[in-house]
């Protein structure tokens, strides 16, 4: 105890702590210079007289959450110093080659290498997990015994004993205790978490299963499904007896082709990149520069930052960077034009040369050329920039064109020529009928009178009722409906071979707008080429299906495979997708943008003259429109999905329970379809409103009725 408390090694140990005071308000430049500091702390370590100060708790904001961090005092901190390198001098050795956290000569790119090289042995399965809340579970009792399995001096186990123990004051003064786990903040935690969880380590290497761990981050690697599996159910068993258990929720198994994701980088086979979400924090970051001072030179020393990391990781993935490369080009674009005044050539060469790093990629002068052309307006900018203009009314005047209505004890009249909308008999709002163009009933308690339906059928206005589960179950249909020419038309081609050609029209729609979609995000998500590919590969064989049967079943199989990059996308790994009796937020939300695109899609084929009890992909149902199911098939992908993955990955509100979403997130679900309906896009070299595309699908079908032509179904572009 004296060797290790000695007073050079507690000065030498204050060299290597953070500077932050603790719960005694000591100053850490105030503790050092004063050498009677450390003779006192010397004195009552070897006396025993020792007793660390309790913790402060404070809340660091992170990525929009607080983090709770516990500080030690200055003396304590420095005191935990020498007895964190005494644990590690002791128990380096003696832990895993496998482990990579918290250990000199060792990091999570050594981590990410073993991982690739494990792959390359020929392991096919992988089962990924880390441990549930696992610093705030460790049991004190437990890491106590293993401790005294190597340390024999009870003094030094009794100081140990203090920092597991010791409780914390947080802002407001209230004393919290600490019954179980380890304090992160604390110097010696991370030994002593490797202490206890190299169990773990040593159990699994006794039972020869290879594994990477990076503190409770870990993989481990099976030859067969069923040997994952095997792992799986004995590692449950063991982690129980040492008061432990698996992130349920991060827990699953999958081939090694299938992909996984582990400590920010995503493998594929052979293949390794950045994965979604870690490239999206840097790109995050990155552009968080922009609008800040000397912005050129804090992205210099972040860049060079994650270069000695993430660029190591990529090194021999020429696509991933290129990627960084053009997000690195994208912000510096965003700087130039953030700044008043103009560069010239040579500025911005001068500028630029703060970027060292930028030699990795680019030569300099390729640099400042593309970045001075790209921060002035070229001609095409003011297309787009009036495009954006046009998109920005129209989905304002989408949403002003919409009554929905929900709640109880509603109603909805005619005044003159505004639509009144009231409460319990008291006015809640006014809708001028002339920009009314959806009347859409989300309530179980709700009357509307009959000159409001009168009106409706004169304005072609579109009544839809939904419930609260967002199952459409009526519309309002008026006179100008089905026309017994066409529906006598319809039901002839019934069971003939024009029948499957108009099943093929929606199934393969269906799933070009679903490939098309994918396509899109790939540009922001790489790792979904592989599902683009083999959905690509089904549309194929759906082209040569023999009947409706066949064409269904290459439809699911391609569900599997878009559903898959879908929870990719969203950064769902596990997503499956539920039509009815969903429970979870993102299928409820689906659910309820499919709910309200329905409604649009049966008002179209009402409006064309269609019967909508005749139908060629989905099987006939005298008591259900299944017309409109076949019709729809074109349009989730370009219009619903669309809209749910910019809410996810903007993350704006979306909650539900029990499969019902808050009415915050249906309010916001329904205008992002509103809003996506009325949006001007290019088609068959027009601009036309996504809206309008329907209607004239419905009336382009209706015509290839009548006419026994071909029908070209609606194929969105991005």
């Amino acid at each position: 105890m004296k060797n290790i408390f000695s007073v050079s090694n507690l000065k030498n140990a204050a060299k290597e702590i953070g500077k932050s005071p603790g719960i005694d308000s000591v100053e850490y430049d105030e503790f050092i210079k004063n050498d009677e500091n450390f003779i006192k702390l010397h004195d009552s370590l070897i006396s025993g007289e020792y007793v660390p100060e309790p913790l402060l708790k404070i809340d660091l904001k992170k990525d929009k959450k607080e983090r709770p961090i516990k500080i030690s005092s200055v003396k304590d901190k420095i005191v935990q110093r020498i007895i964190y390198n005494y644990l590690n001098e002791l128990y380096n050795k003696a832990f895993s080659d496998k482990s990579y956290a918290y250990r000199p000569n060792k990091s999570a790119i050594k981590a990410i290498n073993r991982v690739s090289d494990f792959i390359r042995r020929g392991y096919k399965y992988v089962l990924k997990s880390d441990i549930k809340d696992f610093f705030e579970n460790i049991n004190h009792d437990i890491l106590i015994n293993l401790l005294k399995c190597k340390i024999k001096d009870e003094l030094l186990i009794k100081y140990i004993v203090f920092y597991l123990k010791i409780g914390a004051f947080d802002m407001k003064n209230n004393y919290l205790e600490h019954k179980v786990g380890v304090h992160q903040g604390n110097i010696i935690s991370p030994i002593l978490s490797n202490i206890y969880i190299d169990i773990m380590d040593k159990f699994l290497e006794r039972h020869r299963f290879d594994f990477v761990r990076f503190a409770d981050d870990f993989v481990i690697f099976a030859r067969s499904e069923r040997e994952a599996y095997f792992i799986l159910r004995n590692l449950r068993r063991f982690l129980k007896l040492i008061k432990l258990s698996l992130n349920e929720e991060k827990t699953y198994i999958t081939h090694i082709n299938h992909g996984f994701s582990y400590l920010g980088v995503y493998f594929r086979g052979f293949y390794r990149t950045l994965d979604n979400d870690r490239f999206e924090k840097i790109k995050q970051k990155m552009y968080s520069y922009v609008n800040e001072e000397n912005s050129f030179e804090k992205l210099e020393r972040y860049f060079s930052l994650i270069s000695s990391y993430y660029l190591k990781i990529i090194r021999e993935n020429k696509a991933a960077k290129e990627e960084i490369k053009n997000l690195l080009i994208d912000v510096l674009i965003e700087m130039v034009k953030n700044k008043k005044e103009k560069f010239t050539k040579k500025e911005l060469k001068e500028k630029l040369s703060l970027l060292k790093c930028l030699d990795i990629f680019i030569y300099k002068n390729k640099v400042v050329d593309l970045i001075l052309k790209r921060s002035f307006v070229k001609p095409n900018s003011v297309k787009s920039a009036i495009n954006k203009q046009k998109n920005r009314y129209a989905r304002k005047f989408a949403l002003s064109g919409i009554i929905h209505i929900r709640g109880y004890g509603l109603s909805l009249g005619i005044s003159k020529t505004r639509f009144v909308l009231k409460k319990q008999g008291k006015t809640v709002k006014y809708f001028p009928v002339n920009k009314i163009k959806r009347i859409l009933v989300e309530s179980s308690a709700f009357s509307l009178s009959s000159k409001v339906l009168y009106k409706c059928s004169q304005l072609n206005i579109s009544v839809d009722f939904i419930d609260a589960k967002a199952n459409p179950y009526a519309s309002v249909t008026f006179y100008n409906a089905s026309v017994t020419q066409l529906i006598h038309k319809q039901a002839l081609i019934l069971n003939t071979p024009k029948h499957l050609e108009i099943a093929k029209d929606f199934v393969i729609s269906k799933l070009k707008n679903q490939k098309n979609l994918l396509v899109y995000m790939s540009k922001y998500h790489k790792n979904i080429k592989n599902e683009i590919s083999d959905i690509k590969k089904i549309i194929q064989k759906a082209k040569n299906a023999k009947n409706t049967d066949e064409l269904m079943g290459y439809e699911g199989s391609a569900a599997v495979f878009y559903w898959r990059a879908f929870g990719k996308i969203i950064d769902y790994e596990h997503f499956q997708r539920t039509t009815k009796g969903a429970k979870d937020e993102i299928n409820s939300a689906l659910n309820y943008a499919y709910a309200i695109l329905y409604g649009k899609i049966q008002h179209a084929l009402i409006t064309a003259g269609l019967s909508l009890h005749i139908s060629y992909l989905h099987t006939l149902e005298k008591t259900k429109p299944t017309l409109v199911f076949d019709f729809i098939e074109m349009f989730r992908a370009y219009v619903a999905d669309r809209s749910i993955i910019a809410v996810i990955n903007k993350n704006e509100h979306l909650k539900a329970k029990d499969g019902l979403l808050d009415d915050e997130s249906k309010k916001n679900i329904a205008s992002k379809i509103h809003e996506r309906l009325a949006t001007f896009v290019e088609y068959r070299n027009k601009s036309v409103q996504i809206e309008n595309i329907i209607y004239s699908q419905a009336y382009e079908f209706k015509n290839a009725i009548l006419e026994d032509k071909n029908f070209k179904p609606f194929i969105g572009r991005y």
